[in-house]
Formats: structure tokens, C-alpha cells, sequence
């Protein structure tokens, strides 16, 4: 099964090229799609691909034990979307003081939320479990699961934001909670890296930097937990904007061969930063699929083909690329941006470069800086950004 931080990894090995941004572009930023291939709509929805086999029951486990669990054949859940809550229903309506039961329907709905076929059911079935934690917590505010679950539903929630500063105020949200499951204890694995995931994409670089050395300085050499902290680690730097020490940083991380997908993303994400294009192409080329939310690719490979002066091959990775992502920020714009200032559309390519600058998140921060540098140099800025009120920080007691 699937851990949880697992599943934040593969969460940000998704979107990392990006960020996830579903607005459309600017009106005037249109691709002109390939003679052979039509230009997709910019928003796209997926529809599942899996319809569920069975339902599950969970065993339930009297609230009076205090005992939080899994329930049932979870990675079967998740690939099936679907959840039954039948069970915990009417637990709650008979019981409607019980927390655990709230925690537990929560628990169901956010592994179901995994396999969702759009992107507006994921964020609704998010909420709904989100709901259910919050409910738990203020029924007992002393379990650390509970902060844990809460924690991986902002955190997943924060991923589906457009722009990086919403992205980043939920992030916040989602480490005052992880904190606070480390502090009443939690059965989760690795509770502490979760929180220096939060840091990174929190922005908060230097901290999250001091926080994963630590643990990497209590690790002996060739433990195969290692790894895993070389490669946040990595990340750390990146967001830092070092480059060349994240580069080696992940590089060390694979003498460990767990989660060498997210490692191989990571590297091509630096190499492509660090304008080591060929070396970038040939992870690239190995990497590239078109399946559902692996679209982010084509959008960095299209950067390597625009460097490469093959301008026409850059244009049809990015309408590719479209097909096979949600996504619509960070390096779509960025790619975009370049074509136009090269053709004179120097307009348009202002509002391309504020738009990947307002969508990458903090692991790309010298690509950010880059954009900054070159909207100065345009005799413009970043866009301005309200803060959100779509969520609001729930209470820590």
C-alpha cells in the first residue's frame, strides 16, 4: 500500500514541472496548432478510464479503543474512485458525536479522490473529506492522525491552485498541521520529511535546507532511507537556487532505487534550468508518455526543441502536451513567451512571462528569477496577486 508520504510525492512528481494552473492563457496567446494536429481547447477534463469492481465495507473499530486506521484495500479504492460510505453514514447519523467515524469517512473519500476524472470532482471530493477531518477534529483535537489526513487534503488541495501564492497559502495550512501531528504523535512514515516538504514549497528554502541536513547527518552512509533525503534535499537547493549541489544532491539519491521516476523528473527539471539541454533531451525522450497527467513533459521538452532552434517541433510538443494534462502554466507560457518576443509580439509576451512567473512553484525559483530579470528588461514586473479566500487556515487548538 501506498504510503502517505508517498502519495505527496507522487503528488508533486505530477505537477512538477508546473505548478497547476487551469485558467485559460491570455486571449491573444493562442498556439497555432500543427498542420496535422488540432489545437485542443484549453481546458481539458478527463473522464475515467477504470470503473470500480466491487465496493468496500470497513470492519469498524468501537471510538471508545481511540484507535485510528486504514480501512479495508485502500490502493484498490483508489484505483476504483469510488467510495462507499454507507457504513460511516450511518455510524454518524446513530453517533453523531463520534469522531473516529467522521475520520474514517474521511479517510475513504480522500483515498477515492486519487482516481477522479476531472479536475473539478477532485477538488470537490477533497473538500468533502476535508469537511469530515475538520468535524473530527473539533469533536477530539488530540489525535495526530487526524492532523496527519487534514495535512495531506491541504496539501493535495494546495497542488490544484493556479498560481504559486495560493499554492503557497495552503501549503502554509498544511504544515501547521503537520506539525501539529508530529507533536501528538502520528503512525505515519517519515512524518518529518512531510514537514520539509511543506517548508520547500512554503518557500521557507534555508529552513527546510537545515532541516533535511540534520537528518541526513543522522543517517549513516548507505542506508537505504538515505535516498529519500537526498532527493528532498535536492529541492531544497533548487529552491535556493542552487543548482549545481541539487543536481549532485539527486544524482546521490539513486543509489536507492525507490521513487527513481520522481528522481529522473527532478533531474531533468535542474538540468533544464541549468540550459544542459542535451543531457535534458535524452532523460526527456526516456521519460515522455502520453498519458494522463504526463502532458508537463512535452511542455519541458518543447523548451529544449525552442533552444534548439526547432521552433516547429516546440510548437507540437506543447499542443501534445495539452492532451495529456490539466496543466497550464510554468513552462507552457514560459515557451510561448519566447516564441512571441522572437516574432515581434512583444506584448503578448509580457503577459506569458507574468503568467509562468505567477505559476511555478518555489523548486523552480531561478527559472522565476530568470522571468523577473526579463520582464525588467521589458520594462514591466510580476502580476500582483490577491491572496485567496477560498480556504481559510483552520484552527490549531
Amino acid at each position: 500500500m501506498i504510503t502517505r508520504l508517498g502519495k505527496l510525492l507522487l503528488i508533486a512528481s505530477l505537477l512538477v514541472a508546473c505548478g497547476p494552473a487551469l485558467a485559460g492563457l491570455p486571449a491573444q496567446a493562442t498556439l497555432p496548432a500543427p498542420t496535422t494536429t488540432p489545437l485542443p481547447s484549453w481546458t481539458i477534463a478527463f473522464t475515467p478510464t477504470r470503473t470500480a469492481t466491487r465496493t468496500l465495507r470497513p470492519t469498524w473499530t468501537a471510538i471508545a479503543t481511540h484507535t485510528s486506521f486504514w480501512i479495508g484495500d485502500l490502493s484498490e479504492l483508489a484505483a476504483s474512485g469510488t467510495a462507499d460510505t454507507t457504513y460511516w453514514d450511518q455510524i454518524i447519523a446513530q453517533d453523531p458525536g463520534n469522531a473516529d467515524a467522521y475520520f474514517q469517512r474521511a479517510t475513504i473519500i480522500y483515498e477515492a479522490a486519487v482516481a477522479v476524472g476531472s479536475i473539478e470532482y477532485y477538488r470537490f471530493t477533497l473538500e468533502q473529506a476535508l469537511k469530515d477531518i475538520d468535524q473530527a477534529i473539533s469533536l477530539r483535537s488530540d489525535l495526530g492522525e487526524y492532523y496527519s489526513l487534514r495535512q495531506s487534503i491541504y496539501y493535495e488541495l494546495a497542488w490544484l491552485e493556479e498560481f504559486s501564492v495560493h499554492n503557497e497559502q495552503l501549503m502554509s495550512i498544511a504544515l501547521e498541521n503537520a506539525y501539529k501531528a508530529v507533536e501528538l504523535g502520528t503512525t505515519e512514515q517519515y512524518p518529518e520529511r512531510i514537514i520539509i516538504l511543506d517548508l520547500i514549497f512554503t518557500n521557507q528554502c534555508q529552513k527546510a535546507l537545515d532541516e533535511v541536513q540534520k537528518l541526513i547527518d543522522e543517517h549513516p552512509a548507505g542506508v537505504s532511507s538515505l535516498g529519500g533525503l537526498l532527493h528532498i534535499r535536492s529541492q531544497a537547493y533548487a529552491c535556493l537556487g542552487r543548482l549545481e549541489e541539487a543536481l549532485q544532491s539527486v544524482n546521490d539519491s539513486m543509489f536507492n532505487d525507490l521513487n527513481m521516476g520522481y528522481k529522473y523528473d527532478l533531474k531533468m527539471q535542474y538540468l533544464l534550468m541549468l540550459e544542459r539541454y542535451e543531457e535534458a533531451l535524452v532523460l526527456l525522450n526516456e521519460r515522455i508518455c502520453d498519458c494522463e497527467l504526463g502532458g508537463w513533459r512535452y511542455y519541458m521538452r518543447a523548451q529544449v526543441y525552442y533552444r534548439q532552434g526547432k521552433t516547429d517541433l516546440a510548437l507540437a510538443d506543447l499542443t501534445e502536451g495539452q492532451f495529456n494534462t490539466w496543466e497550464r502554466g510554468g513552462w507552457l507560457p514560459y515557451v510561448l513567451a519566447q516564441i512571441a518576443l522572437d516574432d515581434g509580439r512583444t506584448e503578448e509576451a509580457i503577459q506569458l512571462f507574468q503568467y509562468a512567473e505567477a505559476t511555478l512553484n518555489p523548486t523552480y525559483n531561478p527559472l522565476r528569477w530568470k522571468i523577473q530579470e526579463q520582464l525588467a528588461l521589458l520594462g514591466s514586473h510580476p502580476s500582483t496577486i490577491a491572496p485567496s479566500t477560498l480556504y481559510q487556515s483552520t484552527a490549531i487548538p
